[in-house]
């Protein structure tokens, strides 16, 4: 039986990164991003590719708690999870 492999993410406001990000990760099992208040279209963008997308506000930002409250986006069958960043591998750093 194959291992199933899940790529996650957290964003906000990175329309601009999600093609390039998404064609990279698209050969996982599934694909996940829970974006963080994006108004840019964003959360749209990765909906419309058919990422599993939900979105949730903070009143207070950390990233620890976001990054865990994206892993419950993660499908119970996976085994195998990968944190990647949407902007990972740009040129304009």
């Amino acid at each position: 039986m194959d291992k199933k492999i899940c790529v996650y993410a957290i964003c906000k406001n990175e329309i601009k990164f999600i093609d390039r990000w998404y064609n990279s990760v698209k050969e996982a099992d599934y694909v996940c991003v829970l974006d963080t208040g994006s108004d840019d279209g964003s959360f749209q963008k990765l909906k419309s590719l058919g990422v599993i997308s939900k979105q949730k506000k903070y009143s207070t930002f950390r990233f620890d708690v976001a990054r865990n409250d994206s892993l419950k986006l993660v499908p119970d069958d996976c085994e195998i999870c990968v944190c990647v960043d949407l902007d990972e591998g740009r040129g304009d750093r």
